[in-house]
């Protein structure tokens, strides 16, 4: 069972299951150490059984398997442990093998605790040679010098790698190259498998931003690639998220670990696994269904009572060793329907010969297992109550699954609804935007001034956005003349975790832009109403926002259920309790299930200013789950 990094916690956005999928280098001793191995890690846990033979651990509370199948030429194992009623809720490991070479491991959580790199993990990156694309994952960090460059950029480059990967740069500075190289293997332990770590010297850093520009990763920082960096494309760079020098020296060391653990786990939870693992996953879920009917459905004789007509085809004695007899559950789509009744037939008789001798899967060692002396097969009751507890446990997923998917799907077509209508008022703007550029253009072009009309737009006249809302933050603070910043940082950094593309930062930094040219016009006489008005109907000369990214107040319905989530702190000059309710708020963005929000509270008429007391997930109304 794998537990919390941290008892304090951040309020996380999304999956913190363990998911890592990795390809061997030597696909001959993949299964057999994949067995082997997960065999040593229950042992740890005090679960001691033989792991090689299609065997079944049941306790009261834990439920271990190994579970073997054929399909052609290639073998699949599925190696499962579940460990119920555990305070923490129910944990499943899973790990799925195949014989020309891939791994797949996932470990879950009911309750959504985080799920720490599990020890089976560090056993299969130690005695197998396993990898992700070209790079070899192993459970340290590594130190890449200049002549490994040309291997990173390829490494970024490639679309087929599966995980993250973390570059640090660093500079010549001797006395903070170790003490650095030391907080990087802190910040970065509860990724791997999901994610390598790579530290750079300093001529690496150096002639990995000569290559890569944008791309590239500064000294003292930290940066998070994602599979398919494109260089070339400027706006990609936004893409891959770093960690500025201030933030990482004045974190603390286990924010950023949670911070970077939850980043490869988000990635791991969106990325698509492979087709050849789900259609094994597949395989197995339908063998243990048709084994699960099968127990309830055939009424539970004495063994001395049920007559056994095994068919001549096929012939079990003729098996080679650890190859099963189960074409069904492999069938390939367009197989003749002529043949799926012999089939049935058979696929019945061998589920009776497993349920007569005690066994899960018909191999040669099972079988030779089976009638050793001494061996007896499980009585009718034990094995209905065994069926009738891995029911049990699959309803229960299957449930779980269930709901995952109808709130995953009301997300997904709530943030649709919102993104058409962003994107129809963000095509309205740019159509403002070029006519009045066209028209310019043509103003200049007539005074002859054709190097303003047609000329670059210099580099110093673009707007410089903030990287991050803690950054965006961090400068309102350097100049509370307007702007004051009173909410909670924790919040704040849950959006910066989910904004991979920095969507959210720059609609919160140009709400901020437009409440300041708010105040502007106020201050200059031009203007005696609210925001709302104001962004609807601006007056000459003042910048602003779309209105349709604000919202001027919430419902009634949904102050009267969850009000209480939109009180925020404010100085006592402008409420006695220090605390005031804020209705009006911007959307920043539609980012599935977070979507986050900016919530304000306009005290222009009292203290001149204006207080932000939230940047963070969309808060609880009648459309959320």
């Amino acid at each position: 069972m794998s537990q919390p990094v941290e008892t304090e916690d951040l309020d996380t956005l999304g999956p913190r299951d363990y998911r890592a999928f990795m390809r061997t280098e030597t696909p001959e001793l993949t299964l057999a150490t994949v067995q082997d191995q997960f065999a040593t890690w229950l042992r740890t846990k005090g679960i001691d059984f033989d792991c090689t033979h299609g065997a079944e651990y049941v306790s009261e509370r834990v439920r271990a398997s190994v579970v073997e199948h054929t399909r052609g030429h290639d073998d699949y194992v599925r190696c499962r442990l579940i460990e119920s009623e555990t305070p923490q809720g129910t944990w499943c490991t899973e790990v799925v093998a195949s014989s020309v070479g891939w791994i797949d491991l996932t470990v879950t959580n009911s309750e959504g605790n985080f799920v720490a790199v599990p020890k089976l993990a560090r056993y299969l990156m130690q005695a197998l040679d396993v990898r992700d694309a070209s790079m070899q994952l192993v459970d340290e960090v590594k130190l890449w010098d200049v002549n490994e460059v040309d291997r990173l950029v390829e490494l970024l480059e490639d679309q087929d790698r599966h995980g993250l990967v973390f570059v640090a740069g660093t500079a010549d500075v001797p006395d903070l190259y170790e003490a650095f190289r030391t907080r990087v293997s802190t910040w970065t332990r509860e990724v791997f498998g999901m994610a390598q770590s790579i530290v750079l010297t300093p001529r690496a850093t150096q002639v990995l931003s000569e290559r890569l520009g944008y791309h590239a990763v500064g000294p003292w920082m930290l940066r998070t690639y994602y599979p398919g960096v494109a260089p070339a494309q400027i706006v990609d760079s936004r893409r891959h998220r770093y960690l500025t020098t201030a933030t990482l020296a004045n974190e603390k060391d286990w924010r950023v670990r949670q911070l970077l653990a939850n980043t490869a786990r988000r990635h791991a939870a969106t990325r698509l696994d492979p087709a050849e693992v789900i259609r094994a996953k597949r395989a197995f879920t339908r063998a243990e269904t048709r084994a699960l009917l099968a127990a309830f459905e055939e009424p539970v004789l004495p063994a001395h009572d049920r007559a056994v007509d095994v068919p001549s085809s096929p012939d079990i004695s003729a098996t080679p060793p650890g190859v099963e007899l189960q074409p069904a559950d492999f069938q390939d789509v367009g197989t003749d329907h002529a043949e799926r009744p012999a089939v049935s037939a058979a696929e019945a008789q061998l589920d009776l010969v497993r349920s007569v001798l005690g066994i899960t899967s018909i191999t040669r060692a099972a079988l030779e297992q089976a009638i050793r002396p001494g061996h007896t097969a499980p009585s009718p009751e034990s094995l209905r109550s065994g069926a009738l507890q891995a029911a049990s446990l699959r309803i229960k997923e299957q449930l779980a699954r269930i709901e995952e998917l109808e709130d995953f799907r009301r997300d997904a077509v709530r943030a649709l609804d919102d993104q058409q209508i962003e994107r129809a008022e963000l095509q309205d703007d740019l159509e403002k935007s070029r006519a009045t550029v066209r028209w310019l253009r043509d103003r200049f072009a007539e005074r002859s001034d054709y190097e303003t009309a047609y000329g670059e737009t210099p580099e110093d006249a673009l707007e410089a956005y903030p990287s991050s809302c803690v950054e965006l933050i961090a400068r309102l603070q350097e100049d509370q003349d307007v702007l004051v910043f009173t909410g909670d940082m924790d919040k704040v950094r849950v959006v910066d975790a989910a904004d991979t593309l920095q969507l959210a930062v720059r609609s919160a930094w140009e709400a901020c832009g437009a409440l300041r040219e708010y105040v502007r016009a106020r201050n200059d006489g031009n203007w005696d109403s609210g925001v709302d008005q104001f962004l609807k109907n601006r007056p000459e000369g003042y910048d602003g926002v779309s209105a349709g990214k604000h919202g001027p107040t919430e419902t009634a319905v949904t102050m009267k259920q969850f009000g209480g989530e939109r009180i925020f702190p404010v100085p006592a000059e402008v409420a006695p309790e220090q605390v005031i309710t804020m209705k009006a708020h911007f959307k920043l963005a539609s980012i599935g299930m977070l979507s986050p929000r900016m919530y304000y509270h306009d005290d222009y008429a009292n203290t001149g200013k204006i207080y932000i007391g939230y940047i963070g997930r969309h808060l609880t109304n009648t459309m959320t789950n």
